[in-house]
């Protein structure tokens, strides 16, 4: 896989320039690059933190300077609460969560090691995987108020697109998630407990949620690097997708052409579209019908995220020269 720097440079800024235009702080999930150095740039060029999976994960990006770090997703699991308190030694961590028992256990955590977590209540926006029900978490967030040991920190949820309808629904789809979530920290503060901040996450509706008053950060993974999904939604030119494989037609079949990447990236796929997207090795457009065997061509991954995990060392360019060579990282709590 190999990263060209000046298309990853050009989109971090372009989107951190949309961010803050908005007034909005933007918090970057490292699930779109699993790459220190590039959480790293994101940082130096206005990300107020990342979003990480795991506390060991997280430990990798405080080593490149990041010192503002949530966990976003509830975890249940007992065992890892006391590695999101020894985190909490190193940098400022927020920690997800969708359940009462888990923060009875983060308070008792943190008060163990005498270090104090920021909480999120996470709320079901609609995906029915985690999260509280929006009616629920006006308790959750006065139990977190009163236990030891945490901060109640905001309210955060995902936006996620399921299909290719809600994909070109993508903007109203955005501002009636962060609508939501907006009403939800409205109620919470009602009711008498902090609620700071609102945190939405998802690259492809932001401009929607930038539309909506009350939203206090987004939390988005791939807009550093983009994909071939984004490009076939229309979210970007796919001359700004950073990532890609250069790779060698093997076989061509009237329009459709495989080619030596097409085991690595089958089925990494966005909702809204299946397959890769192909370009030119300068980022033009290709007509499949002048294509021959033994042509290389620039091949832009569906889906980033799952890629980037399959094939973990990228190589990175600028002006087409390689210059570095930056190893993706996936660390779980327990081996």
């Amino acid at each position: 896989m190999t990263v060209d720097l000046a298309r990853l440079d050009a989109n971090v800024a372009r989107y951190g320039r949309q961010v803050a235009e908005a007034g909005v702080a933007l918090r970057a999930h490292v699930k779109g690059h699993r790459s220190p150095e590039i959480a790293a740039r994101q940082v130096a060029a206005g990300a107020v933190g990342v979003a990480v999976h795991s506390a060991a994960e997280a430990e990798a990006y405080v080593a490149v300077g990041v010192t503002d770090v949530a966990v976003a997703w509830p975890w249940r699991d007992a065992w890892r609460w006391t590695r999101f308190a020894q985190l909490a030694r190193h940098c400022a961590v927020t920690v997800h969560v969708d359940h009462p028992d888990a923060v009875a256990g983060l308070g008792a955590a943190a008060e163990a090691h005498d270090v104090e977590l920021g909480v999120r209540v996470e709320v079901d926006t609609g995906l029915h995987r985690v999260g509280v029900d929006p009616d629920a978490a006006v308790g959750l967030a006065a139990t977190i108020a009163r236990t030891g040991g945490l901060r109640m920190a905001g309210v955060t949820g995902y936006v996620g697109i399921t299909d290719p309808a809600a994909a070109r629904d993508r903007v109203e789809l955005g501002r009636r998630q962060a609508r939501l979530l907006v009403s939800v920290a409205e109620r919470i503060r009602a009711a008498g407990s902090p609620c700071p901040a609102v945190s939405v996450g998802g690259t492809p509706t932001l401009a929607g949620v930038l539309d909506v008053a009350g939203v206090t950060e987004v939390c988005a993974g791939a807009y550093a690097l983009l994909d071939g999904g984004f490009a076939r939604l229309g979210e970007c030119d796919p001359g700004a997708v950073a990532i890609s494989v250069t790779t060698t037609v093997t076989g061509t079949d009237g329009r459709v052409l495989r080619t030596d990447a097409d085991e690595l990236l089958a089925g990494a796929d966005q909702t809204w579209m299946s397959g890769v997207v192909l370009t030119a090795p300068d980022g033009g457009p290709v007509d499949a019908g002048s294509v021959a065997v033994g042509d290389e061509l620039r091949v832009l991954p569906g889906h980033v995220c799952p890629v980037v995990a399959r094939r973990p060392l990228l190589h990175v360019l600028d002006a087409g020269e390689p210059v570095a060579r930056w190893q993706a990282i996936v660390r779980p709590d327990r081996a």
